[in-house]
């Protein structure tokens, strides 16, 4: 129907060819246009799986940037801007899995529905570009800052470099390509205008675009291997750190898998069902690159979180757990200060425990309630001794525990 001026034809005549089969069907086949098989379960859980794991990586990223290391790079706003590109991208692949469907054979797909389908994959393609770039370069500044020193210019320097601009451009003429292949500009989605493609060969601009976004991710993944491992630490280490980079091999595999997707696609007349494996491809690469750059952060976000603080107050309720006495060890294992350290009361109970445990000393009301009683009068102490406990212990105590000056006055201000 290329060539057809439709508009120019009765509206019965119109009709009749907009709801015609946009692809003849096979031999045999009868189309079905109201229920036509599919694969749309695929889209439905990939997609929200990939945006949630986008989500989290990027709100990670974003607060160990701004509450741990109290600024913002330009690669994070490039992040941003990239994250908002990828939804209104995602959104137009979920308008397109809604209908005609994910992996729709076309000759299950009307001509007029087919004409809002390629309409809907023009503006996809050129999204897709407007997310990947942010990331890629993203990515790239991220190895400037990680591994080039102030004022170096070293191999990472150049490559980075080289590559920042090497996409950029690439991407953008790849736009104006598309852009300006057709004439008139609707002829790019409208199959049945007069017109023609003649300035640019769309197919093989496609197929150029998923060649050099193959090459350029796996220039991007090695740039880092070669500096890190020249590094001054263990092989475990290093092996460790290559773990998380080498997520980009995920984002490589996309990238590989979208290159022989869109080969495919170039060479199938069924359009509908050969872009689905694209599009899928295009969103699990970008989802690895948000992964590649955000995951590294992790281990700062978590390294801001006093941990350390945590684990001395879950001791310490393990501890505490430890002396609850029962009768017989009030009686049998019960111990106080002697000489002129020696008090009416019992200082604290010891109970049978791992000769390794960290025991806080402290001194407890006679009335008290237990280990709650200890625990609060140990938050009102200024300061306790925390030592291990072995029931072969040597002490030796200072001969005038009233010198102010003294170890024991200080460690126990309230004796």
């Amino acid at each position: 129907m290329s060539g057809v001026d439709i508009a120019s034809l009765p509206p019965e005549q119109q009709e009749q060819i907009l709801n015609s089969p946009s692809l003849p069907a096979p031999d045999g086949v009868v189309p079905n246009f109201d229920d036509p098989p599919n694969n749309n379960v695929v889209a439905h859980v990939l997609f929200p799986i990939w945006l949630a794991l986008i989500t989290v990586a990027l709100v990670g990223r974003l607060y160990t940037r701004h509450f741990y290391m109290k600024r913002l790079s330009i690669g994070d706003y490039l992040l941003m801007f990239a994250y908002a590109v990828l939804l209104a991208d995602f959104g137009l692949c979920y308008r397109m899995t809604a209908f005609p469907g994910i992996f729709v054979h076309q000759w299950d797909v009307r001509l007029g529905d087919f004409i809002n389908f390629l309409k809907f994959v023009f503006i996809s393609s050129q999204v897709y570009i407007f997310a990947i770039v942010p990331i890629k370069v993203a990515i790239l500044l991220e190895w400037l800052r990680i591994f080039v020193p102030r004022g170096t210019r070293n191999l990472v320097f150049w490559t980075s470099h080289i590559l920042i601009w090497t996409n950029v451009i690439f991407y953008l003429s790849i736009v104006v390509a598309l852009n300006v292949a057709c004439t008139p500009y609707e002829y790019n989605w409208n199959i049945l205008l007069q017109g023609s493609c003649e300035r640019v060969d769309t197919k093989d601009t496609n197929l150029s675009a998923s060649v050099f976004n193959f090459l350029s991710d796996v220039l991007i993944l090695l740039i880092p291997q070669r500096t890190i491992w020249k590094l001054q630490m263990t092989t475990n280490r290093k092996i460790g750190i290559s773990i998380i980079f080498a997520i980009g091999l995920l984002g490589c595999g996309a990238a590989l898998a979208r290159l022989v997707e869109t080969v495919l696609h170039a060479t199938s007349p069924d359009f509908t069902y050969t872009f689905s494996a694209v599009m899928l491809c295009s969103g699990a690469e970008l989802t690895c690159g948000f992964l590649i750059i955000c995951i590294p952060c992790f281990p700062q976000a978590f390294g801001a979180i006093e941990f350390s603080k945590l684990t001395k107050k879950l001791s310490f309720r393990t501890s505490l757990e430890k002396l609850r006495p029962s009768k017989q060890s009030s009686t049998e294992n019960s111990w106080s200060h002697q000489g002129r350290f020696a008090t009416s009361k019992p200082v604290s109970k010891h109970t049978d425990i791992d000769e390794h445990v960290l025991l806080p000393v402290s001194k407890s009301h006679p009335e008290g309630p237990g280990e709650q009683q200890l625990y609060e009068n140990m938050g009102r102490a200024e300061r306790g001794i925390i030592r291990t406990t072995e029931f072969e212990a040597l002490e030796d105590y200072n001969s005038n525990p009233t010198n102010p000056n003294s170890e024991y006055s200080r460690q126990h201000p309230w004796v």
